[in-house]
């Protein structure tokens, strides 16, 4: 076991001290997902390799009685970034800088209990149904990256690898739902109805400031190449911030530079299928089918001589998660790449 660096330590303890609401008393009835996610490293390994962030359970409070607005009344800049989810028509635009002081959003859209979770260390938006229960931040990290936990059976879970590390869910795998991040000015091109998460969160926070840096222009940790907290796999491979977008299976891993993947609009590994959305400025990933798939300039896609729109390809979708590279790898050293 790696000691943890003084200097993440330091860095969340004086941001986030102090305790939220906990939820008790609820349903245990949390969803999983019908088979488990690979790993690349054993359950025992993950769980011996959890290190505290510095606050307690809860001391970063989750939201749980998210207010919304509508998006004229937002007071976002076109380049700042959100995470977006949309289901049943519903859609939902949650701007980072509140994210960055919460990390968990327990909502429901469109009828769906969902938690909206974002880890700032990783740059990591994840979105798990949560049926009657809530998610909590517990105040844990592996490989820098948020673990949560089920207020119900207060089992933990981790966020990248959406998988149960303790308690009666050990080894379960999370329901994920698909969330988009993306800057305010696409997701509200593409969704004008949205609806957008309040300051009013009933928590004390100063949502003017981020303790790790910028997105809008991006600076501080978010584009520096050093990383706050021991990590199990490390590469040079790619800058250790550089996003990429992964996808794994029940049996495989693989990422996908979404630098890369703007440039070419179409990649494949041995295993799936990325092409770009230029809408909102993200990778849609799929199994990689026996067709053959052409991009055309209006960012649309031919498949067997349809025209198809990035998200709406004739193959079944795949969750994506967008990440720091250091971050995925950390999880998945044998991904599959282009």
């Amino acid at each position: 076991m790696f000691s943890v660096k003084t200097a993440g330590l330091a860095l969340l303890t004086a941001a986030f001290i102090g305790l939220g609401p906990h939820v008790a008393d609820v349903d245990p009835d949390l969803p999983l997902a019908s088979s488990a996610y690979v790993l690349g490293d054993d359950i025992d390994d993950y769980a011996d390799f959890m290190m505290s962030g510095g606050p307690p359970p809860d001391g970063i409070p989750s939201i749980d009685s998210p207010r919304f607005l509508d998006a004229d009344a937002a007071r976002l800049s076109a380049e700042d970034k959100v995470i977006g989810f949309i289901h049943n028509g519903e859609a939902r635009a949650y701007p980072q800088h509140i994210l960055v002081q919460h990390e968990i959003v327990n909502d429901a859209v469109g009828g769906l209990n969902v938690a909206i979770t974002y880890c700032p260390l990783t740059a990591t938006a994840q979105g798990f149904k949560r049926g009657d229960t809530t998610l909590g931040v517990s105040g844990q990290l592996l490989n820098s990256n948020l673990v949560m936990f089920d207020r119900e059976t207060e089992s933990y879970f981790s966020q990248i690898a959406a998988t149960g590390l303790t308690g009666s869910h050990r080894g379960d795998p999370l329901d994920e739902v698909n969330l988009i991040w993306t800057t305010w000015e696409n997701w509200r091109a593409v969704h004008p109805e949205t609806k957008v998460l309040s300051e009013e969160t009933g928590h004390l926070r100063n949502y003017n400031s981020d303790p790790y840096g910028r997105y809008n222009p991006i600076g501080g940790y978010y584009q520096a190449r050093n990383v706050l907290f021991p990590l199990m796999h490390e590469s040079d491979r790619h800058h250790p911030k550089e996003m990429v977008v992964g996808v794994r299976s029940s049996d495989t891993s693989a990422y996908f530079p979404l630098s890369t993947l703007k440039d070419e609009r179409v990649l494949t590994t041995d295993s799936f299928l990325a092409v770009y959305d230029s809408e909102l400025d993200t990778g849609r990933i799929y199994p990689r089918p026996d067709a053959d798939v052409t991009p055309h300039d209006d960012g649309t896609y031919t498949v067997n001589g349809d025209r198809y729109a990035a998200d709406a390809l004739p193959f079944e979708e795949q969750v994506a998660v967008e990440a720091f590279y250091f971050a995925w790898h950390a999880f998945y050293p044998d991904s599959e790449r282009p």
